[in-house]
């Protein structure tokens, strides 16, 4: 269990915990995504403390914690996103996309996916910070590596290589349930609105689910690209949905 939990963090950050290789790694994401979720919060609550949590001064926090995120993460999910976006946008079949996958070039699909996706979470980071739904900050990490947990347990990899096919191990539904266990401490936020927090973790756990199928179409399966691409696009939208439901649930 260790090892798979150090090499979950391994695979997720760019920390070197651990040195044995763990084969079912995938079932821990969702707990390394409380790593992310931490660095969020604690970088809130040092702007708060700095003034900085208004105003332009809550723009400036979010791009420090969107680009210290990125930094924890090696930068392996936004290239993931990137890759994505110019496999989607390329004409040709599935084979053809995988290809642009393989590429170590970024594209015009690639670098526009980026610019607005960074852009929607440094906003919405801000949003959040200013109107008090700091549940969203935990949320949003916790949540999209549960949808890389669901892509990789619930589907079949694109080809035989790759992060992908190398640690997508095809999960029962009580080891699914028992990976998503990080997500409850999210239902404990603030007990006096525990039904509306149940409400949105489910739905946060229904997007995670979502997101993967169209590159899963597109694709023929999953790759270790989209498992990236899956975590920032959820934790977009959880963002987001925090930042436009605002003030403490």
């Amino acid at each position: 269990m260790l090892a798979d939990l150090f090499t979950a963090v391994r695979l997720l950050t760019v920390v070197p915990l651990g040195r044995t290789e763990g084969g079912r790694a995938l079932r821990f994401f969702p707990a390394v995504g409380w790593m992310f979720g931490g660095l969020w919060l604690g970088i809130a609550w040092l702007a708060r403390e700095a003034g900085l949590a208004e105003g332009t001064g809550a723009l400036l926090t979010g791009a420090i914690a969107v680009v210290a995120s990125g930094m924890l993460s090696g930068l392996m999910h936004w290239d993931g996103l990137a890759d994505c976006a110019d496999g989607i946008g390329v004409r040709g079949d599935a084979a053809r996309r995988l290809e642009v996958l393989r590429s170590s070039t970024v594209g015009a699909f690639g670098v526009t996916a980026i610019v607005f996706v960074a852009l929607l979470q440094v906003v919405a980071f801000s949003v959040i910070l200013e109107s008090g739904a700091w549940w969203g900050l935990a949320a949003a990490p916790v949540l999209g590596r549960a949808g890389a947990t669901l892509a990789a347990g619930l589907r079949e990899p694109a080809r035989r290589d790759g992060l992908g096919a190398r640690y997508s191990v095809r999960m029962s539904v009580s080891e699914i349930l028992v990976a998503t266990l990080p997500v409850l401490p999210l239902l404990g936020w603030r007990p006096e609105s525990h039904t509306a927090l149940t409400v949105a973790t489910a739905l946060g756990l229904l997007l995670a689910f979502v997101v993967p199928g169209p590159f899963v179409r597109r694709f023929g399966g999953v790759t270790g690209d989209v498992l990236g691409a899956t975590i920032i696009l959820t934790e977009t939208a959880v963002l987001v949905a925090a930042a436009v439901v605002g003030g403490p649930l």
